[in-house]
């Protein structure tokens, strides 16, 4: 296992070699603006694969992905409605995940054979500039074994990790530890599938302007 460590701040390099490892279908954990997250490359099938094994995860349980600007939402969603427009204008990036019909770019793997896809726009520098970088999204979930509790803290990724990824990016402690909410939406009606750090109630305020 290679150890980054960024609790001081990072580098172009961090970043290139952070992308190097994803673009060569491995798995490593990294921090995001909520919990620490085990990522790969969104369209790679056996990169996906690794996460689902590592995390004894079900595979009709499906990941979501992270974006880096609006422009990539528009490669692996076939429809922004109105609505959706105002919500993303308005959340990301941040902690919300919106929930789309997906383009054939994201594999049924990452979706459990879905046809919709959970995006979001994470509120973390340094991961922007590595999606960015890397000019594809990636799958995102949180860095825990399937039941357990989310790891917040770069010391205890490492702990339980080690011996099964390729990478731990350590960025310290995260300060909320909150997961994304998680919403789809028909119309102006708002589907709330797991309530984070936004609030249903700022949610709900925000729709009414749709």
């Amino acid at each position: 296992m290679e150890y980054i460590d960024i609790k001081n701040g990072y580098t172009k390099e961090d970043i290139i070699k952070i992308a190097n490892i994803i673009k060569s279908g491995e798995i490593l954990i990294l921090p995001t603006d909520t919990v620490y997250g085990i990522v790969s490359d969104s369209t790679n099938e056996d990169a996906v694969k690794k996460i689902y094994e590592l995390k004894k995860r079900k595979m009709s349980k499906p990941l979501n992905i992270l974006v880096s600007n609006k422009k990539m939402i528009k490669r692996v969603v076939k429809e922004i409605s109105k609505c959706e427009e105002k919500i993303i204008n308005k959340f990301f990036p941040g902690s919300l995940t919106i929930i789309f019909q997906k383009k054939g770019i994201i594999p049924d793997i990452v979706t459990s054979g879905l046809n919709t896809v959970g995006v979001r726009m994470p509120n973390h520098k340094m991961l922007l500039e590595l999606i960015d970088y890397l000019d594809n999204p990636i799958v995102a979930t949180s860095c825990n074994l399937a039941g357990e509790k989310e790891v917040i803290n770069g010391e205890d990724a490492v702990f339980k990790f080690k011996d099964n990824v390729k990478a731990i990016v350590d960025g310290g402690n995260l300060k909320n530890g909150i997961p994304s909410t998680i919403i789809s939406l028909e119309g102006d009606k708002i589907n709330i599938l797991r309530e984070g750090q936004v609030s249903k109630e700022v949610l709900e305020k925000e729709i009414k302007r749709c």
